[in-house]
């Protein structure tokens, strides 16, 4: 799985050199009704925590502590709530959408394929094929930015990264979990991790929109 920290979505959607008219009035010849807009709603989120070669959800306070803290990838979720109160993906046509995230606002083309919203570069990859985002699992009723965070603690120190998840190729990955997550630890299996100080946290979000 691609590891994309979180900022370089705002990056990769900070060079679509599109405006953003305003497009209520234009003329709609299919069945759905425009605009649609999906605002946020709700941060939903998950915990994976192995230590001595047992996996649970629950979390000791002085790890979480650790996670949010010293981490440099903890993501609150009453933090991300307050910060993304006000963002919202508009659906002015079968083919372009308005998105409002990190105080910017954006006109781009997009597509559903299998239940995922992509949007679309002005960019094309090596290939001379387009390039797509993947910024949403679900419909015009309900969409799901995904991501997450994963913490290796040891004895002499600790990794991690911080993931987003931006195409086709990251779908199967989310939720991550140990099994899928091999790339970002040195264990074959769960009973592996031991020690008093060693353990893998696993954090995985989604960032819920709700249609208005």
């Amino acid at each position: 799985m691609k590891k994309v920290i979180f900022a370089a979505t705002l990056m990769f959607l900070a060079i679509i050199n599109t405006s953003c008219d305003s497009n209520d009035d234009k003329d709609d010849t299919s069945e759905t009704q425009y605009p649609i807009t999906l605002k946020f709603s709700h941060v939903e989120e998950s915990f994976s925590y192995i230590k001595d070669g047992t996996e649970t959800e629950e979390v000791p306070d002085d790890v979480l502590a650790a996670y949010y803290e010293n981490s440099g990838l903890g993501r609150n979720k009453a933090e991300i709530e307050e910060e993304s109160k006000d963002y919202y993906f508009k659906f002015i046509s079968d083919t372009e959408v308005v998105v409002a995230q990190y105080g910017e606002i954006y006109n781009v083309d997009y597509v559903f394929e299998d239940g995922f919203l992509h949007v679309y570069y002005e960019d094309q990859d090596e290939d001379g094929e387009i390039i797509k985002l993947l910024l949403g699992k679900g419909d015009l009723n309900k969409l799901e930015y995904l991501y997450s965070s994963i913490v290796h603690k040891v004895e002499n120190g600790s990794s991690g990264s911080a993931s987003a998840y931006e195409d086709a190729g990251d779908i199967p990955y989310f939720p991550t979990t140990f099994d899928n997550s091999v790339n970002f630890h040195n264990y074959e299996n769960i009973t592996d991790i031991q020690g008093d100080e060693t353990y893998l946290l696993i954090h995985n979000l989604a960032d819920v929109y709700i249609k208005e």
